[in-house]
């Protein structure tokens, strides 16, 4: 019998909570299929930095188990197209007899593995992208990781929301402003709003009492009109921003902005979160074990050699090629009622 081979499990990011369970829970159940079963620290840097890589056994389970928080890298900037990175990589899992990386991740993950992935498979290592996360437009829907994105990024604006706009500085309420990562940021922006606007409330806040603005990345948006509204208003003052708004505005300056404002400014960034093990909730818990072992179950079935690829949505359990998620278009034209709704939330909150 041919010896097991041993694989690689990286998370690329997508705003997830509960990641760090994903990722254990990944490699428990995958244990039984490789000899060997590593985690690989911030993201893909792990494939060509020996020291970002832990082999999971209890030894790793009882360190990460009650620890707050995850270790966390980003795709970007990483080329692995480059010949001297992809080099280090190949020689790295060489050197573990690691012929299987496994990804969470977003869409810049999936771009990232869709441009190796042949380049891999000539030098026997295959990749498997079980876990879709903040991937929008999946056969027309939504991927688990922006229902999550949208929860998370509440929880942490409620949570900078409920003590900041408690706190007076020189006689005057605070503004806050979080900024939202990821591709498809202004999505998950609207269906903040959205969410806002179906309960009416924002922590301990009627959302009439507040001024709601955005910075979206999609829209151009004067700052200078921004400043001006906020600077003419006693409100409570919420700014969502999205990553990507430089990409549109690129004389945009976030400390122009915070600078210009005469209250004092409360910065967060929700990008990448976790909680330790025993905060989440029992339904969460019993929600992330259904998915990750529905994937684990379309893993096991796929023999070494096979160029057929593990994907797993809310409502489907398939295999496409690599590229599938990298080649997705978001925004395809398949809803265009709802992305208008979207469009139009964003439009709304904007500074006139």
């Amino acid at each position: 019998m041919a010896a097991k081979r041993n694989a690689i499990i990286i998370h690329g990011g997508g705003l997830v909570d509960p990641s760090k369970h994903v990722l254990m829970r990944l490699a428990k159940n995958l244990s039984g299929t490789y000899d060997k079963v590593y985690i690989g620290n911030y993201s893909f840097e792990s494939l060509f930095t020996p020291d970002f890589i832990n082999e999971y056994n209890d030894e790793l389970v009882k360190k990460v188990r009650d620890k707050r928080g995850t270790y966390f890298g980003t795709c970007r900037g990483i080329d692995l197209c480059n010949s001297d990175l992809f080099r280090k990589a190949v020689m790295c899992l060489d050197e573990r007899n690691i012929k299987t990386i496994i990804v969470a991740g977003g869409d810049g993950s999936s771009r990232q593995i869709a441009e190796t992935n042949d380049a891999f498979m000539t030098h026997g290592i295959n990749t498997i992208f079980p876990i879709p996360l903040t991937i929008d437009g999946i056969n027309g829907g939504l991927s688990i990781g922006i229902n999550e994105a949208v929860k998370e990024s509440i929880r942490q604006i409620e949570n900078v929301v409920s003590t900041s706009f408690q706190t007076r500085d020189n006689g005057a309420f605070g503004v806050v402003m979080v900024e939202l990562q990821g591709r498809n940021r202004d999505d998950i922006i609207a269906n903040v709003l959205k969410m806002f606007q179906l309960c009416g409330r924002i922590a301990d806040y009627n959302v009439s009492e507040l001024l709601l603005r955005v910075v979206p990345a999609n829209f151009e948006t004067n700052e200078n009109v921004l400043i001006d509204e906020i600077n003419h208003t006693f409100k409570r003052t919420l700014i969502l921003v999205s990553e990507g708004a430089k990409e549109r505005n690129p004389n945009l300056s976030i400390p122009k902005l915070i600078k210009g404002v005469n209250r004092k400014v409360r910065s967060l960034i929700v990008g990448h979160s976790s909680q330790s093990n025993n905060m989440m909730s029992e339904g969460d818990i019993n929600y992330y074990n259904s998915w990750i072992d529905h994937a684990c179950s379309i893993i096991k079935q796929i023999s070494y050699d096979s160029f057929c690829i593990a994907n797993i949505d809310e409502n489907h359990l398939f295999q496409k090629p690599i590229d599938y998620y990298a080649k997705l278009n978001p925004r395809n034209g398949q809803n265009a009622q709802l992305e208008k709704y979207l469009d139009d939330l964003i439009i709304q909150y904007m500074s006139k």
